[in-house]
């Protein structure tokens, strides 16, 4: 679980960047909110694996130029999803509900060139991922803060000098768990992670991009 210090640095620097864009001399925001579809990830374990379910994502996006070419932003995603215990022997079962927040700051670098109206772009960024499990019967799991990078890209379709179109694929990667376990048998199953390992996941999503001011 990432530090309470680690936290605060983080909001702090977030706070830092949205000062700093929105102090851009003739910066123009735009607001992007999206959906899309998001795979979970797995954790392999001696005696199976588990695997956050696939499913629907929601979030948005605050962005702002920083010079010709490239914009700074904010990026939020929430997805409600289910972890499943997959054993080697005997059918898999659900563990818990949980949800999954990412909190990214991001730069983006634009790839168009010319008057195109699609513009292909390339983003990466950093911040923080929250899994948030929800009651299991067998027990109570602790809200897990991780750091975490993403990477990705996509094209940008001007619909007018308003609005254009946003559509975006990313890798996620949540990482610094320091140790974990499972173990799934006739007498009863358990599961647990603190950390050590990193665990992939990905997302795609759908954006409607708000040109906001003048």
């Amino acid at each position: 679980m990432l530090t309470k210090r680690f936290r605060n640095r983080v909001a702090l620097l977030t706070a830092l960047l949205t000062a700093t864009m929105a102090s851009s001399a003739g910066a123009q925001a735009m607001l992007t909110p999206m959906v899309g579809w998001q795979w979970g990830g797995t954790l392999d374990f001696v005696s199976g694996d588990v695997h956050i379910e696939a499913a629907t994502s929601y979030g948005g996006a605050l962005s702002f130029p920083v010079r010709p070419g490239y914009m700074g932003e904010l990026m939020y995603t929430y997805q409600a999803s289910e972890v499943t215990a997959r054993p080697n022997v005997g059918p898999s079962f659900k563990l818990f509900d949980m949800s999954t927040q990412y909190f990214q700051i991001n730069g983006v670098r634009s790839l168009g060139y010319g008057d195109s109206k699609a513009t292909p772009f390339v983003l990466g960024g950093l911040g923080m991922t929250v899994f948030s499990p929800g009651e299991s019967s067998l027990g109570n799991f602790d809200t897990q803060f991780l750091f975490s990078i993403t990477a990705g890209g996509g094209v940008m379709v001007q619909a007018s000098d308003k609005m254009a179109i946003r559509l975006q694929a990313r890798f996620l990667l949540p990482m610094n768990y320091t140790s974990g376990g499972a173990y799934f048998g006739t007498g009863g199953s358990g599961f647990s992670v603190s950390g050590g390992t990193a665990m992939p996941q990905g997302d795609a999503h759908l954006g409607v991009v708000i040109k906001l001011g003048q």
